[in-house]
């Protein structure tokens, strides 16, 4: 049954997140939690910026637009961040870039020969079916995505960013127009795109290994023939 494969797939992505945070120099989920951190302050704004709406309360107003630029600040500066933070990794890189790449790819390769055996075992009709849905099931998901933030990926944080400094500009005088609503909005619209882009990226390793089994199986087939 195509249940069990999908099981399986799930166990992959699952194991594959806990090995990677095992082989990280940094804590437990480390960078998820940092963003997270930047896009809670986003998320607060947000809210504090509809409170500000409701009461017209200009410490609601202030507040709401601090958050907002930590926000962003955290957003911009999270590279330098990680850079600081993983220096020992870069540096070793640096040295041999080849050789930290393969190192992350060896990272999964017992999972993955586990679960190429556990899906070795399964019917070529169940593997081609389930082939067919989780590359019908990615496709509509980036289409998805592309349509809500594909402009937003192509400009970035810019048109955000010059929204929020043209509101605090007139600070005194500012209300919650089209203009600020781009600097509340790109946010988030970012934050999904690149959790979209990850979960592509996932996707794109098990469609592979779950071709590489069908061809496996189609060459043992030919071959008993």
């Amino acid at each position: 049954m195509s249940d069990s494969i999908y099981r399986a797939l799930k166990g992959l992505s699952r194991k594959e997140n806990i090995n990677h945070n095992t082989h990280s120099n940094l804590p437990n989920q480390f960078e998820i939690k940092v963003y997270f951190t930047y896009l809670t302050s986003i998320i607060v704004a947000i809210i504090v910026a509809f409170l500000w709406q409701l009461t017209q309360l200009e410490p609601f107003k202030l507040t709401s637009l601090i958050l907002l630029m930590l926000g962003y600040i955290g957003i911009i500066i999270h590279p330098a961040v990680v850079f600081f933070l993983r220096r020992k990794e870069i540096k070793d890189s640096i040295k041999n870039p080849l050789a930290v790449l393969y190192n992350n790819a060896k990272m999964n390769d017992c999972f993955d020969k586990k679960y190429m055996g556990f899906l070795h075992s399964k019917s070529l009709d169940d593997l081609e079916f389930t082939l067919l849905e989780v590359k019908a099931e990615k496709t509509a998901f980036e289409k998805r995505t592309a349509l809500l933030v594909g402009s937003i990926e192509r400009v970035g944080f810019a048109p955000g960013v010059l929204a929020l400094l043209i509101s605090l500009d007139k600070l005194n005088e500012i209300e919650l127009d089209w203009v600020l609503s781009i600097a509340y909005a790109i946010p988030i619209l970012y934050f999904f795109g690149a959790f979209s882009h990850i979960l592509a990226t996932k996707m794109n390793r098990h469609i592979a290994i779950i071709e590489l089994v069908i061809e496996k199986k189609k060459h043992t087939r030919v071959n008993s023939e």
